[in-house]
């Protein structure tokens, strides 16, 4: 794994600067970085028990250490409220969520060294949130991310690394480039999330990521410490990791995002919430803005911000895409080259399915079927010939009816001539019989 170092806050120069004014010995700095420690702001993270626990390291020690670290990255003890502001809103920064209604509501974005709590009913987009901060948290400042890594604690076995990638297409992010800086954690039990908290503050100080992600936080507490008389512990342990996550969120200017689950709310009311967040108030107290989702008509969602010292309870509308969150139903094509890419891809390849492909195997086999039984189709040239052919007889046979027609008018012509001849040569013999019988 590539190890992020800042030099800034390298534990090199954190104790060459330190060791004179808060006494802290020479062995201290191998010690450390034996145990793996070449961060100095893992010991903001770290409580004074947890460093004693180092070898080689004394309780006076782990005092010292701990003093100079939040002398060096958390400021003095006693400041004035102008200075706190304006050291806060220097280090603080905002990364779009995928959607401008839900930036607004949030002062601009989700905010660093800050832990965000999404809780509601199923399918109401807590998960789809958490996968697009994961993307755009990787995007450049100028586009409206961190650029920095980010780190995803799946409890559910919801992630998909498709899904991911869909997601990145919209800000042509490349896929490889993208899951490169994407570090999953399955912690569907109890136990792969105590291991994984465990290893976190190593895994925060190689990385330096700019999100961590925890979707969710309550599943698998639920799942192992279902009685009644295990609650104490329960709520031991949670509180425990949200101190852990709140120190990390303010040492290394991280954005926390957790996923709530709630539960059914059967207690007496005066104004009945059919659902409450689980978890109680550890959890409540625990969040710095708190968000209620509700799911509205087909893929419409609504965030209401429940709990937030600067924040108004207001809410944003927006959609759930197969591209992540988004202000409409649809995102156009100018709001990315690689939507409009992807959408010719799919025009012409054809989809993937078996029952379609089947069918198209099937009507294919049916259409060459068809070709090889149709008869072979002769040119058109001597189509035309046929057609000159039949019109010349047909000619011919009126020519010869014509002809015949003319020859029979001409021969009852003759007839009648003939007849009309004869009538007038019988008077002539008559008169000429006449004068024959004269005497001379």
């Amino acid at each position: 794994m590539a190890v992020k170092k800042n030099q800034d806050t390298a534990i090199e120069k954190f104790i060459e600067k330190n060791t004179k004014k808060y006494g802290i010995p020479k062995i201290t700095l191998k010690a450390l970085k034996d145990f793996g420690i070449f961060d100095a702001r893992v010991l903001s993270v770290l409580t004074e028990g947890e460093i004693t626990a180092i070898p080689n390291i004394s309780e006076k020690t782990a005092v010292a250490l701990v003093r100079a670290a939040d002398d060096n990255f958390r400021g003095p003890l006693f400041q004035k409220a102008a200075d706190q502001s304006e050291r806060l809103l220097k280090k603080r920064k905002y990364f779009t969520t995928g959607s401008k209604n839900l930036d607004d509501l949030l002062g601009g974005g989700m905010p660093t060294s800050a832990i965000i709590e999404i809780n509601g009913e199923y399918r109401t987009g807590k998960t789809q949130t958490c996968l697009t901060c994961a993307v755009t948290a990787q995007l450049p400042e100028e586009q409206g991310g961190l650029g920095r890594p980010v780190i995803y604690i799946d409890t559910e076995n919801s992630f998909q690394a498709e899904h991911i990638q869909e997601i990145g297409k919209r800000y042509d992010i490349e896929p490889e480039n993208l899951l490169n800086n994407f570090f999953v954690v399955q912690a569907e039990q109890l136990r792969y999330l105590n291991q994984a908290i465990d290893r976190l503050p190593g895994y925060v100080q190689a990385l330096d990521p700019g999100l961590i992600v925890i979707d969710s936080l309550m599943a698998p507490f639920r799942a192992e410490f279902h009685e009644l008389n295990l609650l104490p512990v329960r709520q031991k342990k949670i509180g425990k990791l949200i101190s852990l996550l709140k120190r990390i969120a303010i040492a290394f200017n991280t954005s926390i995002i957790f996923t709530n689950q709630v539960m059914a709310n059967i207690g007496p009311s005066v104004q009945y919430v059919p659902v409450i967040a689980a978890g109680g108030h550890v959890v409540a107290h625990a969040s710095d803005i708190r968000i209620f989702m509700k799911k509205l008509k087909r893929n419409m969602r609504r965030a209401k911000i429940d709990d937030c010292a600067w924040l108004p309870n207001e809410t944003a509308d927006f959609f759930i895409t197969s591209m992540g969150i988004y202000d409409e139903e649809v995102i156009p094509e100018k709001e990315s080259k690689s939507i409009q890419e992807s959408k010719e891809e799919e025009i012409e390849e054809p989809v993937s399915s078996p029952l379609l492909a089947g069918i198209n195997e099937i009507s294919n086999r049916k259409e060459e079927k068809e070709t090889k039984e149709k008869p072979v189709k002769k040119p058109t040239t001597k189509k035309s010939k046929k057609k000159t052919v039949k019109t010349s007889e047909k000619e011919k046979k009126e020519i010869d009816e014509s002809t015949i027609m003319d020859l029979e008018v001409d021969l009852v012509a003759i007839e009648e001539a003939q007849t009309e001849i004869t009538k007038e040569e019988k008077p002539k013999s008559k008169s000429s019989g006449k004068k024959s019988k004269v005497p001379a």
